[in-house]
């Protein structure tokens, strides 16, 4: 004897159902026919929790793994930021007699803004409940290795000692928080 699926039944039989009604008109003069539908934007999260995020959402509270997100948009945009600034300013200061220290200091600002970006991925994706963005991390060699060959560093710099300066001190931090606020500055000018 064949199994039957009663709910694949019942779905045939609506879609046909459906199918009449279009052909006769009846869904024609429905109210908002061709305007957007207004989705609930809490309809992924769970009955129980959608008091507390609402509260949230309301308070303007991000999720860690939200946050985390909006970080490493950000740490990305500070060094497009530091390779504008690389470009610009390298012709200029490579015949000045401080150039060593300023390579110097944006080589390991870069390379500490890419280790942060690189550490807020693997904790992006190990809090992020569901992976809307994927964001892959900085090769960071490779990077570095394209730097180097795009901004021949001094002859006189010890590139080894420089590498290793740049897991310490806070450059990053600094270089991070002037490139949010150049970014809020441009969006002012926009808006002007």
């Amino acid at each position: 004897m064949p199994e039957y699926d009663i709910s694949r039944a019942f779905e045939i039989i609506a879609e046909r159902k459906i199918a009449e009604a279009m052909e006769e008109g009846k869904f024609d003069d429905l109210p908002g026919k061709g305007q957007p539908l207004e989705i609930d934007p809490q309809w992924l999260v769970p009955p129980h929790l959608r008091i507390a995020a609402t509260i949230l959402h309301n308070a303007e509270i991000l999720p860690e793994w939200a946050q985390t997100d909006r970080e490493i948009v950000m740490a990305r945009e500070a060094i497009a930021i530091l390779r504008r600034r690389a470009a610009m300013e390298y012709p200029l200061r490579r015949e000045k007699p401080v150039f060593s220290d300023w390579y110097a200091n944006i080589l390991q600002s870069l390379l500490r803004l890419m280790r942060r970006v690189n550490d807020l991925i693997l904790q992006y994706n190990i809090s992020s409940p569901v992976s809307l963005h994927v964001h892959a991390p900085f090769a960071i060699e490779r990077e570095i290795t394209a730097f180097l060959a795009e901004f021949p560093p001094p002859e006189s710099l010890d590139m080894e000692q420089v590498i290793a300066g740049a897991s310490a001190g806070s450059g990053a931090v600094r270089v991070e928080a002037q490139a949010h606020y150049e970014a809020l500055r441009n969006k002012r000018e926009e808006a002007s």
